[in-house]
């Protein structure tokens, strides 16, 4: 067993893993600087960052694969079957929390509560799960459905499905449910998971139906917001529900950013615009046109502006928290983060990622550590 330990207000640190030779800069020059992917690829960096010294690595997940020039050009592309990949990393590494895309439309509840139990004993409790309900009308296809059920019902769908997998994982006798969506009778095979009450749930909608999932179920809402006044607009948004559900303090806003550190004032800015200059339009219109279809949250964040417009403001980040600059620089940011908002974990996503990118980042984590707002992973014997 092994219960969840408070952070007493420090920072966590999930590095967002590669999952294509781009993620959130469809940069052409990205793609081609950056390593192939393969097994020997992965296992670097899973041990480089958790060298580094971050919390955890997020492996975001996607099904469908109909994008062309996407592919053609590395973006997005391959992407490895979250959960699977996971299993591999975890038998590199020691103490580093690996969080895992599973989707909640697609599969059967006792198929995630097996997997994830599975993950997490493994690891000694150290998988968290990424909670989505789905990307749109070819993803859906793909499972045999004509399209993709309606926002808000798959929200209603995922709290059932949430409801059954916390039941299988933590009630000793068997289950006896007959929902709306979901019918199951029986218990899983053991083992359990090791995190008690359970392991780290994690989910990204802003939508309101999301916001109210997020306030029942989970620890930690990813959000996409280019500044810290917009990361605090979601906490001014997710701070009423948490009230009604009895769960203040109990989830906290994970910003998504893309970061680059460097050494000398002026240069992370500098390589920041240049990759916006080899932006694949193409490329970021078939990405776009998958999660602008499927996630009410991302149309929301670019209001009226022309789709292909959106696409290119989604493809070059513009949407997302930028943290560039020196490690004192970015050090700063991130202290401003957390004294204005309800942060606890930050998602690190470097756009010119190898291992020495990623190894980078310890000087940042280290003076996050001196000025008491960052410990070790292995310090607390927690990933999160």
């Amino acid at each position: 067993m092994k219960p969840r330990q408070p952070r007493n207000g420090e920072l966590s640190f999930g590095y967002f893993f590669p999952t294509g030779q781009t993620d959130h800069v469809w940069s052409d020059e990205a793609a081609q600087a950056t390593p192939p992917l393969n097994r020997g690829v992965f296992l670097d960096m899973a041990r480089a960052a958790e060298d580094a010294g971050f919390d955890s690595l997020f492996i975001a997940d996607t099904w469908s694969g109909h994008q062309r020039a996407a592919e053609r050009a590395g973006h997005q592309s391959p992407k490895y079957h979250a959960p699977l990949l996971a299993m591999g990393l975890f038998a590199v590494t020691q103490h580093i929390g690996i969080i895992t895309t599973f989707h909640t439309t697609h599969h059967k509840p006792a198929h995630i509560a097996r997997m994830g139990a599975t993950l997490d004993a493994f690891s000694d409790g150290r998988w968290g799960w990424n909670i989505v309900t789905g990307f749109g009308h070819p993803e859906a296809q793909l499972f045999g459905e004509d399209q993709l059920i309606e926002h808000d019902e798959r929200y209603d769908m995922a709290d059932e499905f949430v409801d059954i997998v916390k039941r299988l994982w933590t009630e000793d006798e068997p289950i006896d449910v007959d929902g709306k969506y979901f019918r199951a009778r029986g218990r899983i095979k053991a083992p359990r998971p090791a995190q008690r009450p359970h392991p780290l749930l994690v989910s990204a909608g802003a939508s309101p139906a999301g916001m109210r999932f997020a306030a029942k179920h989970c620890d930690q809402l990813v959000v996409a917001g280019n500044t810290i006044e917009k990361v605090a607009q979601v906490d001014e948004r997710l701070a009423p529900l948490l009230v009604e559900r009895d769960r203040v303090g109990a989830v906290a806003a994970t910003p998504f950013t893309i970061t680059i550190v460097r050494e000398n004032e002026g240069e992370a800015e500098e390589e920041y615009e240049r990759l916006q200059k080899s932006l694949n339009v193409e490329a970021a219109i078939e990405l776009a046109a998958d999660i602008l279809g499927g996630i009410e949250s991302l149309k929301a964040l670019y209001g009226d502006t022309g789709f292909e417009e959106a696409a290119r403001a989604w493809g070059s980040g513009q949407g997302i928290l930028k943290l560039l600059g020196t490690a004192d620089q970015v050090t700063e940011q991130l202290i401003e983060l957390k004294q204005r908002t309800s942060t606890s974990n930050v998602l690190i996503n470097f756009p010119l990622w190898n291992p020495q990118e990623v190894r980078s980042f310890r000087v940042v984590l280290e003076q996050l550590r001196d000025a008491h707002l960052w410990s070790r992973p292995e310090e607390r014997a927690f990933s999160w």
